[in-house]
């Protein structure tokens, strides 16, 4: 049998839909991540017992993971009181001392399964850097000693973050750029750090871009990376859990914006999350329905769930791809020459 469908024209394709000596690529190999997609909300919990009714509001209406900004260690009680932590994962963005959350951890009812707890502890060293201009600790090597301590909690929680989303800049162009260069260049850094052992459980924030199949180069562009240096320092692959929130500048009434907000979130799931951020257009309830409804639409309802990697074999996202990962690895290599990544982080926040 001909490998090769003649058509009209003198044209002829494989039957496999691609060249015969096109490339296995990263992003659609490797073993898919450690758990189903989830549908996240995200919960300020300057106020634990509003943040809690919010939390279990949103498990009630379609939310699957929660996500908590975590301002004092003593206020995890309230903030968790009533989840069933082995159903919701829960991630925790903290930036105190990881004793006292732990110990808070500890203390918990068994009736909420805390030794199933599964989620993240957010201690990215750049990420925090980035936003506050200082470390948590005092030092660059005081917080990575709190990222080494972060690998003594539950296995469930004992995750590796970057967050890319969090450390791009206004530089016009590098949205995409400057997220993969340094988020997944957080990882790489805490990892060579901490020992490549522990890359079987780490967690990448990615944001949509304005643009829908930059977006989808966005997320495959950060297996693909991934994919390669796990290769390099492991010889095999290891799971990425990448949670993608869209590019929602500022509050709006206006219910047309749902279409840009969806259009994100769909080229983010395209590309590969994990989870999608529930993203309201502002803080009313109904714009907070919406937004659950949008996600489940679009993680459940739509028949690609069942798909692996839907968007396998196009030459155009490919080309959208490797361009892009080809960028980050010049700009990483670039500040290899300058001192290395956590020169840079420095370089670029005065700490």
């Amino acid at each position: 049998m001909s490998e090769l469908i003649s058509l009209p024209d003198g044209f002829a394709l494989p039957v496999t839909g691609k060249q015969a000596d096109y490339p296995e690529l990263p992003w659609t190999t490797g073993p898919r991540p450690f758990a189903h997609r989830h549908a996240l909300e995200a919960i300020d919990g300057a106020d634990p017992t509003s943040a809690n009714r919010q939390a279990l509001e949103a498990l009630m209406h379609g939310a699957s993971s929660l996500l908590f900004w975590v301002h004092r260690a003593e206020d995890l009680s309230t903030l968790l009181k009533d989840v069933r932590l082995d159903i919701a994962p829960v991630h925790l963005v903290y930036g105190g001392m990881i004793e006292d959350l732990s110990n808070q951890l500890r203390a918990l009812p068994s009736s909420q399964h805390p030794e199933a707890l599964h989620g993240s502890i957010n201690l990215d060293p750049a990420e925090h850097r980035f936003r506050t201009r200082t470390s948590w600790c005092g030092s660059l090597e005081s917080d990575l000693a709190q990222v080494c301590k972060a690998l003594e909690l539950p296995n469930g929680l004992r995750v590796l973050c970057g967050n890319g989303a969090a450390m791009r800049t206004s530089t016009p162009g590098l949205l995409c750029i400057e997220q993969l260069a340094y988020g997944l260049g957080s990882l790489f850094a805490q990892l060579d750090h901490v020992g490549w052992e522990y890359a079987d459980r780490a967690w990448l924030h990615l944001e949509a871009d304005d643009d829908y199949l930059q977006t989808i180069a966005l997320v495959q562009a950060a297996r693909s990376l991934w994919e390669r240096r796990t290769q390099k320092h492991l010889g095999r692959s290891a799971p990425l859990w990448i949670s993608g929130s869209p590019n929602l500048s500022s509050q709006t009434d206006d219910a047309a914006a749902l279409i840009g907000l969806g259009m994100q979130q769909q080229a983010l799931w395209l590309g590969g999350c994990d989870e999608l951020w529930i993203s309201p257009l502002n803080d009313s309830p109904q714009a907070k329905d919406w937004a659950r409804q949008q996600v489940l639409v679009l993680t459940y309802e739509n028949g690609l769930q069942g798909l692996d990697q839907p968007l396998a074999g196009s030459y155009t996202l490919d080309g959208y791809t490797a361009k892009l990962e080809h960028e980050v690895q010049n700009l990483w290599d670039l500040w290899a020459t300058q001192g290395g990544y956590w020169a840079e982080i420095k370089s670029r926040t005065g700490a």
